[in-house]
């Protein structure tokens, strides 16, 4: 293990710490090394970034550090495994594994992470940059993050812009808002339907289908009169 000056480490600007982390430091130092790789002439964060931010606030010059020489996404998603912290983190890793030719099969089958998971943190590439940088940052919890994805990314800005802090709640709202804004084009369809029959609906059904309902159907004697319509169907000429 190494004690790193603060200095040589590169750390995200906009890297949220909460106050819980930041009074656990203060009291006790930082008691789990971060995970580091060498990045030229300093070094690149592979986990810990928000003890690293919290010792650079409470001026510690140095940091208890684990160098890693090779496997950086994989360190990244094994030290993830346990945790959902920073998701955006984990997308990232899986992204340079898959720059690497490595496919989201065999990146569960080396066992960094589950197949569900890899697929799910995909979603977040939906993120507009200003989003995900948030979420990198811890000022976005990552539940919300998944939410957020799901909406527009122009929308996504406008939610960045109305809120300083984006919470599940202002994320609901702003999901509501966009199924509304899409109610006036859906009603614009609907038009008066007159009232049709079975036999007029079984009658717009390719024979195709109409052997299949038929090989369905159980061979019970209420079913009897079904059958006999279907057949009568079958054997209509075709005009």
């Amino acid at each position: 293990m190494l004690h790193l000056p603060i200095s040589q480490l590169a750390i995200s600007p906009g890297t949220k710490v909460r106050a819980r982390l930041l009074k656990s430091i203060q009291e006790k130092g930082v008691l789990t090394p971060i995970l580091v790789q060498r990045n030229g002439a300093g070094y690149k964060i592979l986990d810990g970034r928000r003890r690293a931010t919290a010792a650079i606030q409470l001026g510690l010059e140095e940091i208890p550090a684990i160098l890693i020489e090779e496997g950086g996404p994989e360190i990244t998603l094994l030290a993830h495994g346990t945790r959902s912290e920073n998701p955006v983190a984990e997308l990232e890793a899986i992204c340079e594994l898959q720059r690497r030719g490595l496919s989201e099969k065999e990146i569960a089958q080396a066992g960094y992470s589950s197949l569900s998971r890899i697929r799910r943190l995909a979603k977040l590439n939906r993120l507009a940059p200003e989003l995900a940088e948030k979420v990198a940052g811890g000022e976005i919890a990552p539940g919300v993050a998944f939410q957020i994805a799901s909406l527009p990314q122009e929308e996504q800005r406008q939610l960045l812009a109305e809120d300083e802090k984006v919470t599940a709640s202002t994320v609901r709202q702003a999901k509501y808002a966009h199924r509304q804004a899409a109610i006036p084009v859906l009603t614009g369809w609907a038009q008066p339907l007159e009232p049709v029959s079975i036999e007029e609906v079984l009658g717009c059904l390719s024979a195709e289908t109409l052997l299949q309902i038929l090989a369905e159907l159980p061979v019970e004697p209420r079913f009897g009169v079904w059958r006999a319509k279907i057949q009568r169907l079958l054997e209509e000429p075709v005009l």
